[in-house]
């Protein structure tokens, strides 16, 4: 089923009327409102130029979106018990422009590229499109509004459980097979490793084992790909059905039961506790994130040591269970050596 313009769903970006471009979070948005975070933000000195001549500023971490959010749209974060912490709601009302993944893809399918990154975005998106038959792929980031540079990668998300698992398998097959699609090198991680080790502070031979695995980002010729799978909004818990409240961190030695969602955004691993290494002791059930750092790390069978926040979820038909969620600074999720 296409998606319309209008959704709030993770890969669309907003256009507010201050000139600010923030990116959908996530596929759970309460109605009225899209959990979005600020991606580019305007500025005169900054060095991204749009068709318009405005100029704007990226901001580089997680951390800094949530801050300039709290100081600029403070009336936009609201503490709320379905997320389980302080997220930043924009009223649809205040969006002027809507940008849809979905048919950025589309547009660069039927056009000629201007450049070399549309033709290189243009060049994967196809290949994933004619190779697995998926129409609900969308092109993100600072290619869907206009922003890139020549350093810019490619963003690509996929819409649908279905959808999803195809292009999985289709990248399954073809990474480090076929030239055009290979994982990160031994430097590469070195990069990655350096960007991410202030959030995430794990070894870096972790990282190694953990990039040996992926296939959802790596190199598209040249350029740098990510691929973020996604499930429709109705594949997912709706908003409201339940309640979360956090109890604390905890640091957990987990067993992974089943991970045929660790591929998806957000990722879900089924595990049961071996050990309570340190914190919030509870038998969680799921280890969950946003993040896509957290995907494809673990496989069933697998042993992890995990730190992140223990959150008790409440559903509306009396069901209760605990849930480790991943996502805040210093939050890891290693496999066992």
């Amino acid at each position: 089923m296409p998606i319309g313009i209008g959704v709030s769903l993770e890969g669309f970006f907003y256009r507010l009327r201050s000139g600010d471009i923030f990116y959908a979070k996530g596929v759970t948005h309460p109605e009225g409102y899209a959990v979005a975070y600020p991606r580019y933000v305007v500025d005169l000195a900054g060095d991204r130029v749009d068709r318009s001549g405005v100029r704007y500023r990226r901001l580089g971490t997680l951390e800094e979106e949530y801050s300039y959010a709290s100081s600029r749209y403070s009336g936009y974060v609201r503490l709320d018990r379905f997320y389980c912490r302080e997220v930043v709601l924009v009223p649809l009302s205040d969006i002027e422009h809507i940008y849809n993944p979905i048919q950025r893809a589309r547009e660069l399918l039927e056009s000629t590229p201007e450049d070399s990154v549309l033709a290189d975005v243009r060049n994967m998106v196809l290949d994933l499109v004619e190779a697995t038959g998926v129409k609900d792929i969308g092109v993100s980031g600072s290619v869907l509004v206009g922003l890139h540079r020549e350093d810019s990668d490619i963003d690509i998300v996929v819409y649908g459980i279905d959808n999803s698992r195809r292009v999985y398998r289709y990248l399954s097959e073809v990474v480090d097979k076929d030239p055009r699609y290979r994982r990160y090198s031994a430097d590469d991680v070195l990069g990655l490793y350096l960007r991410r080790s202030a959030e995430t502070p794990i070894p870096f031979d972790q990282v190694l084992k953990q990039e040996s695995r992926r296939v959802l980002e790596g190199f598209f010729g040249r350029r740098e790909y990510f691929v973020r799978l996604l499930k429709y909004p109705w594949e997912e818990p709706s908003y409201g059905s339940y309640v979360c409240s956090k109890l604390g961190k905890a640091v957990l030695r987990l067993r992974v039961l089943d991970a045929s969602e660790a591929m998806l955004t957000p990722c879900r691993y089924a595990v049961e506790v071996v050990e309570h290494v340190d914190g919030v002791r509870a038998d969680v059930v799921e280890v969950y994130s946003l993040r896509g750092r957290f995907a494809e790390v673990a496989r069933e069978g697998d042993i992890v040591i995990a730190r992140g926040t223990v959150e008790l979820i409440e559903t509306l038909s009396g069901e209760m269970y605990y849930r480790l969620y991943l996502g805040d600074r210093d939050d890891y999720l290693v496999l066992e050596s």
